[in-house]
């Protein structure tokens, strides 16, 4: 009677779980906002607000629909390219979709700069993979790649965008925020950082040639 009895608390308990994760899954997805995504951005991922492209060092806003770029110590919003960027090739970039959680994530600049450096991807991945990755998605922890769809598709949007329209401000300039204990310190020289003093080395003088031996 006792083992019948446990049976049926443990049977309900698991009834009750099950159902409780159900409606957290659901209520989950519900909150998952979809956004407009750009012609010249990958295939979208569901939730993602901002893209990143390191070779720029510049944030797209899906629900703004703007550049975010700094300039002159502040943030700057603009529906176009940064104008020192204005001849940037979006349809063919290197762009990083960004954690659905992340706000702002221009607040947190150093962050990004210091884990997606200009052009690092040419030396993170396979030569013979780079010509198919299209960026990197931090939801899924890996990068994503063209698809001949994509690629036609993108060949389509080129040709209806031909016009070069004047970039124009959409938002007031946002100041920059540093924050950290190491904002404004030396920078800690580590032991990949110094000259190779081995034996048989052969260094740099400071008038640029070499070390006589």
């Amino acid at each position: 009677m006792k083992t019948i009895k446990k049976s049926g608390i443990t049977l309900m308990s698991v009834i009750f779980f099950t159902a409780l994760t159900s409606v957290y899954s659901t209520s989950l997805q519900a909150q998952v906002r979809q956004y407009t995504n750009p012609g010249w951005a990958p295939a979208y991922y569901s939730g993602v607000r901002y893209y990143y492209i390191p070779d720029i060092e510049t944030f797209y806003d899906l629900v703004n629909q703007d550049f975010v770029y700094l300039d002159d110590g502040q943030w700057q919003f603009s529906d176009g390219l940064p104008p020192m960027y204005s001849g940037f090739d979006l349809y063919n970039a290197y762009v990083v979709a960004l954690d659905l959680n992340v706000f702002q994530p221009w607040m947190h600049f150093h962050l990004y700069v210091s884990n997606y450096p200009r052009y690092y991807y040419r030396n993170l991945y396979n030569k013979t993979d780079i010509a198919n990755i299209r960026g990197f998605n931090e939801n899924q922890r890996k990068p994503f790649y063209w698809t001949p769809e994509a690629r036609n598709k993108i060949t389509e949007v080129r040709k209806t965008n031909t016009t070069v329209q004047k970039t124009r401000t959409t938002r007031p300039p946002q100041n920059i925020n540093y924050y950290g204990k190491n904002i404004g310190q030396p920078v800690k020289v580590r032991s990949q950082m110094k000259e190779n003093t081995r034996a048989g080395h052969v260094g740099e003088n400071t008038q640029g040639g070499h070390e006589k031996r």
